[in-house]
């Protein structure tokens, strides 16, 4: 969008600066422009533009956008009555999208790659000026900054396709910032290319240092970071092997991780030996594992599961600190009532044990809502989140909130949410690689020969690892679950593909996963069929707006935002969608 570059790169590292306590800033300078070239002088200035990158992307502007783009459109989430306070949004959920929707803007998604090629830019010249700043600081910034550009491009082509791309910093009015939009395979190769060629730069770990410092490595780009990124651009471009590799190298690492943390290596036994943390609570002889990954993933964060997440501070006075008012807002809080909440599918389900995502033993279900208040608690819970009882068999476990099977505590939604937001854990990743596997496999096999059994039962361990730990059961009676999975039902290649698409929907649900996975499979597929199926879930009164928009492959991305198409003449909008500002996508409002 045209702009005054310098002005507003200008704004944002006088906050970055001010977030930095960097006195010696442009002290006479004029306070609404700045002179770029008379920054960029030491180690600090690149560090201090770094944490205000990082602060960026934890505003609700990039984040809401991760959020929605990534999970609103699946049959996972529907609008609360609070969303008329969010008209936009409102008509996002119910796929009433046109180009003037705002959460079809992006321009703070560019915002931070612009920031991010502008690092890179002025960064090599700064060693010449500081001694202090090694070659390899360098190096390891550059990384760092091209991982998350990547990222940034990343949910952008997931969500729009075909985007305009650049890795030039935008640092003076007089730079034509008109281009055409890049094909979503140009993009996504060209990310991969970047990040191939620097990720022996990046970090392996930061340095020790206490306090909320000490989530650097999971709260900043490491070498595993990026790893993660490239294991799931590799799964997107078709390239199996690759995207096992670095399966492989994660697995490993985390493996590593627990060892150094002290877990036993028995401790991951009845896990097929992945590195997922094991239950620490038990009561009465029977076991909510699930409870106890819940509370250290997603309430205190940075888990030894954790690969890259987005964190909050959460110590300091509340007003001095960004806190992550897109879950706050939109899954809800004390005093505010949630934007959207679980659709009525996936609610009945596990509320009424119809079994239809979620199996009856299944203790995710029971974690990530509250029944009582249609609440997502996924990111909005304080303390502790423990299924507790004394049930004697699982096999009568058919609905998950009825009381005869424990209780559980810490259901406490806060006033300021300060949950981190995960991007990449482990059994993602581990759910990534065995989708791989499963593509590896030959179409059409009625009976599997060695090498597709070999796929399917590696995609199969890595499931049931993921699954098992989710099961609320007794020691004496785990065998007689009736969801303990069987290799044997999944003999042939649809129906492993289908399993691992149904344990990621299960395991990451809510977590901005669900309709990328959906659209991914769309396009290897090249038709809309099991994304339109599972999508037509959500909602008996959207059916004909969901069949009207999503009836072909244009119609499960976005369209390009009005304000777009008004300054970049180069952009051919989705034919999908409408493009003029008061025509709109007909329907239930």
């Amino acid at each position: 969008m045209k702009y005054n570059i310098v002005y507003m790169l200008g704004m944002g590292l006088t906050f970055m600066l001010a977030l930095s306590s960097c006195s010696n800033f442009l002290e006479t300078e004029p306070k609404d422009r700045v002179t770029l070239e008379k920054f960029w002088n030491e180690k600090g200035d690149v560090e201090a533009i770094i944490s205000g990158i990082y602060n960026k992307m934890a505003e609700y502007q990039v984040m809401s956008r991760m959020m929605i783009w990534g999970e609103f459109r699946s049959e996972n989430v529907i609008d609360n009555q609070s969303t008329v306070d969010d008209i936009n949004l409102q008509r996002f959920m119910k796929e009433n999208i046109n180009a003037s929707n705002s959460y079809t803007y992006w321009g703070d998604l560019y915002t931070v790659i612009n920031r991010c090629n502008t690092v890179m830019h002025y960064a090599p010249g700064i060693a010449a000026k500081d001694p202090s700043y090694k070659e390899s600081e360098v190096h390891a910034h550059i990384a760092e900054m091209t991982a998350i550009r990547s990222l940034m491009y990343f949910y952008l082509i997931r969500a729009f396709r075909n985007v305009p791309y650049s890795t030039e910093a935008y640092l003076e009015d007089s730079q034509n910032l008109v281009k055409p939009a890049s094909s979503f395979e140009e993009v996504l190769d060209s990310c991969i290319q970047a990040l191939e060629s620097v990720k022996g730069w990046a970090l392996t770990s930061y340095p020790e240092a206490s306090g909320e410092a000490s989530n650097f490595n999971t709260g900043r780009i490491t070498r595993d970071a990026i790893y993660a990124i490239l294991c799931e651009m590799y799964l997107w471009k078709q390239d199996y092997q690759n995207c096992i590799a670095y399966a492989d190298l994660l697995i490993e690492d985390i493996k590593k991780k627990a060892k150094d943390a002290n877990y036993s290596e028995s401790a991951f036994n009845d896990f097929h030996g992945y590195p997922l943390l094991p239950s620490k609570y038990s009561s009465g002889g029977s076991e909510s594992r699930y409870g106890y990954a819940f509370n250290n993933i997603f309430v205190n964060g940075n888990s030894l599961e954790s690969i890259f997440e987005i964190n909050y501070l959460k110590t300091g006075n509340a007003s001095d600190r960004i806190s992550n008012t897109a879950v706050g807002n939109i899954f809800g809080g004390v005093g505010h009532t949630p934007y959207v909440t679980y659709s009525m599918y996936i609610g009945n389900d596990a509320i009424d044990g119809n079994n239809k995502v979620f199996g009856a033993a299944d203790v995710r279900p029971y974690e990530d809502m509250n029944n009582s208040g249609s609440y997502i608690n996924k990111y909005t819970t304080a303390g502790a989140t423990l299924l507790t009882g004394s049930a004697t068999t699982v096999k009568n476990l058919t609905k998950m909130y009825s009381s005869q099977y424990g209780t559980k505590s810490g259901d406490t939604k806060v006033s300021y949410n300060k949950s981190n937001y995960i991007l990449y854990r482990i059994s993602d990743i581990m759910l990534l690689k065995a989708e791989a596997l499963t593509q590896l496999m030959k179409d059409g096999q009625t009976t599997l020969d060695a090498v597709d059994a070999s796929y399917r039962d590696q995609a199969f361990e890595l499931v049931d690892a993921v699954n098992k730990r989710s099961l609320f059961y007794t020691t004496a009676t785990v065998s007689a679950s009736p969801d303990v999975l069987k290799v044997a039902d999944y003999d042939n290649k649809e129906k492993i593909t289908n399993l691992v698409y149904d344990e990621r929907h299960r395991e990451l649900m809510f977590e901005g996963k669900r309709y990328f996975d959906l659209v991914r499979r769309a396009m290897r597929e090249g038709k809309v069929d099991y994304l339109l199926t599972n999508v037509l879930n959500k909602d008996v009164e959207m059916k004909s707006a969901i069949n009207g928009i999503m009836k072909d492959m244009n119609g499960i991305f976005l369209p390009y935002n009005l304000d777009e198409l008004k300054v970049n003449p180069y952009l051919q909008q989705n034919p999908a969608f409408p493009s003029g500002e008061n025509s709109s996508f007909s329907s239930t409002n």
